[in-house]
């Protein structure tokens, strides 16, 4: 028997002394290879580029229906009134550009590239952790809530008549 307790002892002492590795934080999604995929300027690619096929065809219909606009707006003739300001034009490009990058990045392909494409990696990032805490936090204050409640016993309507009794 004593020497099983010291073998136990010997054991916990190894495994705190040498304790356990951590997972070391991996690369966010998306990965670095699908990020140089992005052009630029989604509003210079021509018809044939590659990286069309990662978006839905309604959005290549988008873009360049957009190209056509701004082409056309930018060949109205000196005197007359473009449809877009120079401002538009940037806006609309500008958010364009952000509606592709995020199609693109959240496309099957680029998906399926990775086994699990929520997690960034195998620890719980420091919000996720503090939403936790505060989130079992509350439960205990509301628990602690109820047992004070019911210590002074105020958790229940009283058994008591509300109407005064009088013997006659």
């Amino acid at each position: 028997m004593p020497h099983r307790f010291i073998i136990l002892c010997g054991l916990l002492t190894c495994s705190m002394l040498l304790g356990c590795p951590s997972p070391q934080q991996s690369s966010s999604y998306p990965l670095e290879a699908d990020k140089k995929l992005l052009p630029a300027d989604w509003m210079e690619l021509s018809i044939t580029d590659d990286r069309l096929k990662y978006l839905t065809p309604t959005t290549v219909e988008l873009l360049f229906d957009l190209k056509n606009e701004i082409a056309q707006s930018r060949a109205t003739p000196l005197g007359a009134k473009p449809p877009m300001t120079e401002a538009l034009i940037d806006q609309r490009s500008r958010d364009m550009n952000e509606l592709c990058n995020n199609e693109m990045l959240t496309s099957n392909e680029i998906l399926a590239k990775s086994m699990a494409p929520e997690m960034y990696n195998t620890m719980k990032t420091n919000p996720e952790l503090y939403l936790q805490n505060k989130s079992n936090e509350q439960q205990n204050m509301r628990g602690v809530v109820d047992d004070w409640n019911r210590w002074w016993l105020i958790d229940e309507p009283s058994p008591l008549s509300p109407y005064p009794i009088v013997s006659p």
